[in-house]
């Protein structure tokens, strides 16, 4: 039975008013001139999505919701969190970067290659099915067709196309998702899976999900922390194993960005796991009472014998 909508009432207000609301449910402010600070800088809007984890209530959104927070909790630790999170954003968008071209680079490599006389594999519809096809012509071909490089090719060549080493570069991670799972033939499927150490298919279809989801978020400025996937991870070799509760959130997530980011590069999946530590320990520093809640949602244990490097 669908819920009975009501008027909205509620209005802009200033950050005197945002303090003083912050105030009456608990948030300890006691410098108001540094919260207004916070608040012009941030926003009480999206500065809220950060104060929920600190909530009695929390992670209640329903009628159990109070909006008070847990005693003692300070504006500092609520805007320390937010930068935590904004950091996890800012860094794993470059390693999900590296990750993307390497899926990029593998598909456009073994299939171009396995398929060698047919340039155009990649809207042929003997490989890929016509659902694909039809959808990437109309709606993001034109888009390609505008970067400068398909420009000069389409000027001096005849043919609808550019070649899939040319055109795929330009594709969004969504249509290399979207292709790879119009890939008629399973073989073809198998042969980036395996490349990538998942053997199952749909679980290594899965992996991209989780990808692309975690990298729009970061792209978006999306809280990441706190994030719910649309499906679960599922098991596989990124994670044999995960907590009950955990499937769909950051903590799965993260298991399958390291994952895959050791198939390209055990080294770059080390220099991340120390910019991850580095920024889970500068938080602790400012608000140490965050830890149960940070290990909870993401997995992130600093290592007991923990020292930041001094570079």
């Amino acid at each position: 039975m669908a819920h009975r909508k009501i008027p909205y009432t509620k209005y802009a207000s200033t950050y005197d008013q945002q303090i003083q609301l912050l105030s009456s449910r608990g948030v300890v402010i006691t410098d108001v001139e540094k919260a207004k600070e916070y608040l012009s800088d941030i926003g009480y809007y999206r500065l809220g999505f950060y104060v929920y984890p600190f909530e009695l209530t929390y992670p209640f959104l329903d009628h159990r919701r109070s909006h008070n927070v847990i005693p003692g909790t300070r504006i500092e630790d609520i805007v320390a969190f937010y930068y935590y999170d904004l950091d996890l954003r800012n860094l794993l968008n470059r390693y999900l970067s590296r990750i993307e071209v390497a899926i990029r680079t593998s598909i456009i490599y073994e299939l171009s290659n396995k398929y060698s006389t047919n340039q155009y594999w990649y809207v042929d519809p003997a490989i890929v099915d016509n659902s694909f096809i039809q959808t990437f012509t109309t709606q993001y071909y034109g888009k390609i067709k505008l970067k400068d490089p398909i420009k000069r090719h389409h000027r001096k060549y005849l043919g609808s196309y550019a070649p899939a080493w040319k055109a795929m570069e330009y594709m969004t991670f969504g249509n290399l998702e979207n292709l790879y799972d119009k890939l008629k033939c399973n073989a073809d499927k198998s042969l980036i899976s395996n490349l990538l150490g998942e053997p199952a298919i749909g679980v290594f279809k899965n992996y991209l999900s989780v990808v692309r989801e975690v990298r729009n978020s970061c792209a978006h400025g999306n809280v990441i922390v706190g994030m719910s996937l649309t499906n679960n991870v599922k098991t596989g070799a990124a994670c044999p194993t995960l907590p009950i509760g955990t499937q769909n959130t950051f903590y799965g997530a993260l298991r399958v960005i390291d994952f895959l980011l050791r198939k390209v590069s055990v080294n770059r999946s080390n220099d991340m796991w120390k910019e991850i530590y580095k920024a889970t320990n500068r938080l602790y520093k400012i608000s140490p009472n965050l830890r149960p809640l940070v290990e909870q949602k993401t997995g992130i244990v600093l290592p007991n014998d923990y020292k930041e490097e001094v570079l």
